[in-house]
């Protein structure tokens, strides 16, 4: 969402699936962005209120119930081998378990690993749509699809 600059779109994004019903939350693992806080600015500074921004630690107990999932340009936060695979080196390390809500959308402008240069599972699974690109275009897109509802 950084490198993209798309805190604006996902904000009328936020706005569009609010006006439709939805609950709208965002789940912010510690470590997202350049440094610890990045992400909790960038949203505010797009009018996001605060109390839609939560932790992983209490994002995470209700993710089994979150219809949607939108990931935005991360990789090894999501993965959900830090949860699954007592061989990964990511094995023990809190993620956001976007991987259990009902769908997932990731954008990423690329296939590319993260960090750890491993592959993330989530990108592979049956609830996951890969959507490849630069994520402000790509989330503006997405919230002009309810214009044309």
């Amino acid at each position: 969402m950084a490198v993209a600059q798309a805190q604006h779109a996902v904000k009328e994004l936020c706005d569009k699936l609010e006006d439709n019903g939805a609950e709208v939350n965002f789940a912010i693992h510690p470590v997202a962005g350049r440094m610890p806080g990045h992400m909790n600015v960038l949203l505010a500074e797009a009018n996001v209120p605060y109390e839609q921004l939560k932790t992983a630690d209490e994002m995470n107990p209700q993710m089994s119930n979150v219809d949607v999932a939108i990931v935005i340009g991360t990789n090894d936060v999501v993965n959900p081998d830090a949860i699954n695979d007592q061989s990964s080196p990511l094995y023990g390390m809190p993620i956001v378990n976007a991987f259990e809500a009902k769908t997932v959308f990731v954008l990423k402008r690329g296939k590319g690993t993260g960090f750890s240069g491993l592959e993330n599972p989530l990108f592979t699974n049956d609830n996951t749509v890969m959507i490849y690109g630069d994520a402000k275009a790509n989330v503006t897109s997405l919230a002009s699809e309810f214009e044309n509802a």
